[in-house]
Parts: structure tokens; C-alpha cells; sequence
């Protein structure tokens, strides 16, 4: 049996009760102050009494300043019985909240500063997501070697480790082997370059020599799969480089393929006639395509090629996406972050290219549970490209899970880029924030509530008057007061921004559609779990295709190339 009131309460109760019994006295009969004194005693006694059962009847607590609970709305009943995934407990109830795999295919945002529990409630979801037999795509902006050999524990326990795959460039020897190059139509291929390339917006120079990239990497990706041939990172940079390599791809398209209509349109920009005839100018491509060339390269050489110069990858997302496996992708952000950002960038834009995949099949060939792509520290990698996937994922049964410390990581790509991700998060767990800014634009987004301000107010007033000739002592006197009580309707924050900035480790205010959940999230306790071994994939090349091997023959194609791309090799990746 709970107790509402105690010795404690005593004298704040019987205090104003006493005094509004003294006022009641008959020596006091028909004094205003005695009796605005009376009846504001008992009423505040009552409110009191009522204010302080309501209070003990509670389970929130929502004064201290540290260790807090906050109100939080009903679970969801469709959850029950369904399958779903469990963020956390309720810190007033310590009900469930799961979110059902329909709310999830509408994407989770997760916000909040470092080491606060971002990666640890995304490793909840990943180790929830493997037990139902899904697959995921980790992408991880750090070297952390213990979530990599906690992960490959994970699947073992659940006898999935032959579905594994690690993406290490720091650790080749460990790492699965992967080119990003042979997934998708020419288009998408170039694209997915043309991130390596820094944004030419609001510059017209630097838009021309990326548009005149775009159009090269197009037409030489088309005709080489036109020719069906695999190629490799440093194939494709021979190419940007060397007429001769162009021509020899030019023997191998059959005569009547549009590619090779297009290669020979493409091929007439570059042509000049000098005394042995018309010759491609190779100064001008190095001019226009050099650049784009050596960073390319970047992706040949040292650690980065052994992972993806390659002709027959292990890992395929198409394949991982689609067959539910999983993947995690390291980067070493710390050592080599222009090129370990740009391999981030490349994976998402490969993701989407096995997004657009997806929805080609039908709903019965789709990812079922949803795919989950958890995005760690995505501020670090994005690119304005990514947001179509948002926007198109939840038709391919693909769940982004995007993670990042406060929302200026997004904004600096673009304020539409920000809005276009929010936007596009149906559910949004907002962990401890370390910006007033980004505390504020939380507590807007999670909504404010209409709530009444109570207030009580006293007054008394005296007057005397006489009159300045008289013969009688005649005079007047008197007193008045008052006791007036009001209500009025006010706005404010539902989750205030000092609480945003203020929760603890480990808990967060989730944010799924109109409901608003204070939650404990929970960490997992891995025992002691043995270094990770890579899993070794037979791979062939497909049916009816060869190499193309430029690399093979070097010296052939590129004269003078060890003096056009030095500094790209001379850096150690």
C-alpha cells in the first residue's frame, strides 16, 4: 500500500489550516483580510494535499537533474506477437518498445554525441536482426577490430558465419575483396566515381571537367561491357590515360553494338591530323581526364588495390542485399580519411544501385525480414545522392538506420539534404545531445503540448477620507480584499532541449510518428570472443566473359604514365 502523505507533510498542511482557523476567530468576524486569509488557507491546503498524491501516485520524476524519467506515451499494440525490432524499456514503466517491421522499412535515425550509445543500440538491432535470419550492411567510420570480432561471434551463434563478410582495407589479408566497378549499367558505374570528385557547384570550370568525366567513364564502361569484359580500378585508370588502351578495347566491341557508335563519337573529340594521318591526341586526354584518373588509382594501389583490384569480388551487395547475408565495412578514417570517405561514399552509392535491384523483383523476392543498413557516423561519408535512397529504400524491403552526432553534419552538405533525411525517418532516437542547437532542433521535432499555468493572487486595499472644514468630527475608513485564482493555456516543449542535453549513457527519448517514448537502451554482453578469421568465397568469372587485364600490359599502353601519376603511388595507402 503506497503512502500519499507522512510526518514530513505535517506542517505544510496544518500550518495554513491553523492559520485559517485563527483567522475565523469572531474578533476577526467581517475583516476582508481575515477572511481572504481563510479561504485561501483551505484551498491551498487542499491543493497541496491534492498535489502531493498525484506526485506519489506517479512513477515520473522529472526535477532532478540527472537520472530523470520522463513520461512516456502507450506502446504500440500491433507490435504484440509480431516480429519486430526491441529498442529498449520504458523508463517510467519499463514497458517494451518494439517497432514492427513496417514502421522500420520507413527508417530510424539516430542522433546523438559520441559514446553515448549510438553504436551499442545499433549493435542491438544488428544482433535482433541475425537471430530472424536478416541480413545487413554495417558501415563502421572507425578501425575497431572488437566490434568486428564481436559481429563474427554474433553469426556463429546463430550458424550464419558462412554469410559473413568483412570489408578491411587496413587488413587485406583479412579482408574479403570487393569492386564496385562491375555492379549496375554504365551510368550508375560513373556516378558512383564521380563522388570521388570534390562538388563543382557555383563553379563552372570545375562542372566542365567533371561533366567531361562523367561522359568518358559512360561511354568506356559501356563499351567494355559491351566487349563483355571484366575490368579492374587500374584498367579503368590506363584507359582515362592512354589512346592506345582505348583502341584495344575498340577491336574488342562487335561492329554492329551501339557502344561502339558511341565509342567512335566519343573517340572524335580527341582526334588531330598530324603527318602520319588522323591520331587520337593523347595530351588532351590527360588534360581533361587525368585527374579523374589518378583518383581512381588511389583504389589500385598498395592496401586499397589488394581489397579491390580484382576481377571476381567476393562481395556482391546485389547478392548480399537480396539473399539476406551480411557485410561490414571498416574505414579507416583516422590514417587514410580522403580515400577511406570516398570507399563510404562508393559502398552507399553501390547500395543504391541494389536498391534500384530490389525493386525490380517482386514483393515475394524481396528482403524478407526488411534489409538493414546501419550507417555509423554517416555525417563523416554522405553524399546528396544517398537521400533517393530514403526516399525509395522502403519499397525494396530496405531499412536505412543513418547514425550521426548532431545535425550540422548533415546540414553541410545542404539544408535540403537535412530535411530531405529527416524528413524520411519515420522513427528517430535522440541520445544525449552535446549542441544547444542540435538539443533545440530535436525538442522541435518531437512536438509541444498545450498545458494550463495555475496561479493564485491576493490583494487588500485601506482608505480614509475626512473633510477639510467641519465642525463635526465626521470621517470615513475602509478596507477591502480579495483571493482570484486563474488558468491559462500555454505551449511548450513536450521533451524540453535541457533534458535532450542532459539524459544519461545508455538512454534516449525515441520519436515514432506521434508517439514519444523515454527509453533505456540495452548493451550486449559478449563473453570473450576469438580473433576473426576471414571466410574464404570460391569466385568465377560470369559465363561468356574474359578479363580485360590493361594492368597486365602496362608498358604497352602508357608511355610516359610513371611520369603522369606519381603522386597517386607515392602515397602509402
Amino acid at each position: 500500500m503506497r503512502k500519499l502523505i507522512g510526518r514530513a507533510d505535517f506542517w505544510r498542511i496544518a500550518a495554513p489550516v491553523a492559520a485559517g482557523m485563527a483567522a475565523s476567530h469572531p474578533s476577526f468576524a467581517g475583516n476582508p483580510i481575515a477572511l481572504a486569509l481563510a479561504a485561501g488557507s483551505g484551498f491551498g491546503g487542499y491543493n497541496y494535499f491534492i498535489e502531493e498524491a498525484r506526485r506519489s501516485l506517479r512513477t515520473v520524476d522529472e526535477e532532478v537533474a540527472e537520472g530523470f524519467s520522463l513520461r512516456s506515451d502507450d506502446i504500440f499494440p500491433e507490435t504484440m506477437g509480431l516480429k519486430g525490432v526491441r529498442l529498449g524499456f520504458t523508463k517510467d514503466r519499463g514497458m517494451p518498445l518494439d517497432i514492427e517491421n513496417d514502421k522500420l522499412m520507413r527508417h530510424l535515425a539516430i542522433i546523438g554525441q559520441s559514446g553515448v550509445g549510438k553504436t551499442v543500440l545499433g549493435m542491438n538491432i544488428l544482433w535482433q536482426q541475425t537471430a530472424r535470419g536478416g541480413g545487413w550492411l554495417f558501415i563502421d567510420a572507425k578501425l575497431d577490430k572488437d566490434v568486428r570480432d564481436q559481429l563474427a561471434y554474433m553469426t556463429r551463434v546463430f550458424g550464419r558465419e558462412d554469410e559473413f563478410y568483412v570489408m578491411n582495407v587496413d587488413d587485406p589479408d583479412n579482408s574479403n575483396t570487393y569492386n564496385p566497378l562491375l555492379n549496375g549499367d554504365p551510368d550508375e558505374i560513373a556516378s558512383r566515381l564521380l563522388n570521388l570528385l570534390p562538388s563543382s557547384d557555383n563553379n563552372p570550370g570545375s562542372d566542365f571537367y567533371k561533366q567531361s568525366a562523367n561522359y568518358a567513364l559512360t561511354v568506356l564502361i559501356g563499351a567494355l561491357q559491351a566487349a563483355k569484359k571484366r575490368y579492374t580500378f587500374m584498367d579503368l585508370a590506363i584507359m582515362l590515360q592512354s589512346a592506345a588502351a582505348i583502341s584495344r578495347v575498340e577491336t574488342l566491341i562487335p561492329l554492329d553494338s551501339p557502344a561502339f557508335m558511341v565509342l567512335q563519337v566519343f573517340l572524335d573529340q580527341f582526334k588531330k591530323k598530324d603527318k602520319n594521318g588522323v591520331q587520337v591526341d593523347v595530351n588532351k586526354i590527360k588534360d581533361i581526364l587525368g585527374g579523374m584518373s589518378g583518383r581512381i588509382a588511389q583504389f589500385a594501389q598498395g592496401k586499397f588495390g589488394r581489397v579491390f583490384n580484382t576481377t571476381t569480388p567476393e562481395i556482391d551487395l546485389v547478392d548480399i542485399v537480396q539473399n539476406n547475408k551480411m557485410c561490414y565495412v571498416m574505414l579507416p578514417t583516422m590514417g587514410k580519411d580522403t580515400a577511406a570517405l570516398n570507399l563510404g561514399k562508393m559502398v552507399l552509392s553501390d547500395l543504391r544501385t541494389a536498391v534500384a535491384k530490389m525493386q525490380g523483383l517482386t514483393k515475394a523476392e524481396r528482403p524478407n525480414p526488411p534489409f538493414i543498413c546501419f550507417a555509423d557516423e554517416m555525417g563523416s561519408y554522405v553524399m546528396p545522392g544517398i537521400s533517393r535512397v530514403f526516399e525509395q529504400a522502403r519499397s525494396a524491403g530496405v531499412m536505412m538506420i543513418p547514425a550521426f552526432q548532431t545535425f550540422a553534419n548533415l546540414a553541410s552538405v545542404s539544408p535540403e539534404f537535412e530535411e530531405m533525411i529527416i524528413g524520411n525517418t519515420w522513427t528517430k532516437c535522440f541520445f544525449k545531445l552535446g549542441s544547444i542547437d542540435s538539443a533545440t532542433k530535436a525538442a522541435d521535432i518531437i512536438g509541444q503540448v498545450k498545458n494550463y499555468q495555475y496561479s493564485v493572487s491576493a490583494s487588500q486595499s485601506e482608505s480614509a477620507s475626512a473633510q477639510s472644514l467641519r465642525v463635526t468630527p465626521e470621517s470615513s475608513n475602509s478596507e477591502s480584499g480579495g483571493v482570484g485564482e486563474s488558468w491559462r493555456q500555454m505551449e511548450e516543449y513536450r521533451i524540453s532541449p535541457d533534458k535532450l542535453s542532459r539524459m544519461g549513457i545508455g538512454e534516449c527519448v525515441v520519436c515514432s510518428g506521434s508517439r514519444t517514448f523515454h527509453i533505456s537502451t540495452q548493451a550486449i554482453e559478449f563473453p570473450p570472443v576469438p580473433e576473426f578469421k576471414k571466410n574464404v568465397y570460391p569466385t568465377s568469372l560470369p559465363a561468356g566473359f574474359s578479363t580485360l587485364d590493361l594492368e597486365g600490359q602496362y608498358e604497352q599502353f602508357l608511355i610516359g604514365l610513371r611520369d603522369t601519376m606519381p603522386v597517386a603511388a607515392a602515397e602509402p595507402l
